[in-house]
């Protein structure tokens, strides 16, 4: 039990960044034949959640603009799996061409790329579920993905507005009984729910 604690302790720490691509097809062929990919709207903190992930303040670069990621970000972890950093969706900002594209992008990945084995849909805490959420659960709930809700930034909401929003989320995951796994209440300043989703991480490779 200590040996394999101290690996799991070990797992995030190596770590590298392998590129940044305009479509699946352009990944690299990898011995590695483990997915995860996080995917959420613009602003929602996937950055600063992937740096807590992986021990690191700078591998996702963060950014006070939204809508920044416009590509597939690959990070390969103690090679055993990688991390995939999705654009954002949602971004108003942007012109209605490269909204267009990017969720091509991120729809293309998620229904054709074979070793992806789990997806973690980020929902900023403030916010609570959009329009644009819902048609990113049934777009994986439609292509059969196993994912998990990670809500975000509790640290900017009340302790009762935090168990409302999880009471609330959980209810509308009965409708997807079949792909739903797990919700995380994260925070990355104190890392409140880090070691969670950690552990699945790590439980997939």
């Amino acid at each position: 039990m200590a040996n394999k604690n101290k690996n799991f302790n070990n797992f995030f720490n190596t770590n590298k960044f392998l590129g940044s691509f305009s479509s699946y097809l352009d990944i690299p062929y990898s011995k590695i034949d483990k997915e995860c990919c996080f995917i959420g709207r613009s602003n929602v903190g996937k950055s600063s959640l992937l740096n807590a992930i992986t021990k690191t303040k700078k591998l996702a670069k963060t950014s006070k603009t939204p809508g920044r990621t416009q590509s597939i970000n690959v990070f390969e972890i103690n090679n055993k799996i990688n991390i995939i950093d999705l654009p954002g969706y949602g971004f108003a900002k942007v012109s209605k061409v490269m909204r267009e594209k990017l969720i091509i992008l991120i729809e293309d990945y998620i229904e054709n790329r074979d070793k992806l084995s789990h997806v973690f849909l980020l929902i900023d805490a403030k916010v609570g579920i959009k329009n644009s959420d819902i048609d990113m659960l049934d777009f994986l709930n439609n292509c059969s993905k196993k994912f998990s809700i990670v809500l975000t930034k509790i640290d900017k909401i009340s302790y009762n507005h935090t168990s409302f929003q999880k009471k609330s989320i959980l209810s509308l995951m009965k409708n997807y009984r079949k792909t739903f796994q797990d919700i995380y209440l994260s925070e990355t300043k104190k890392n409140k729910g880090i070691n969670e989703i950690q552990k699945t991480i790590y439980g997939l490779s």
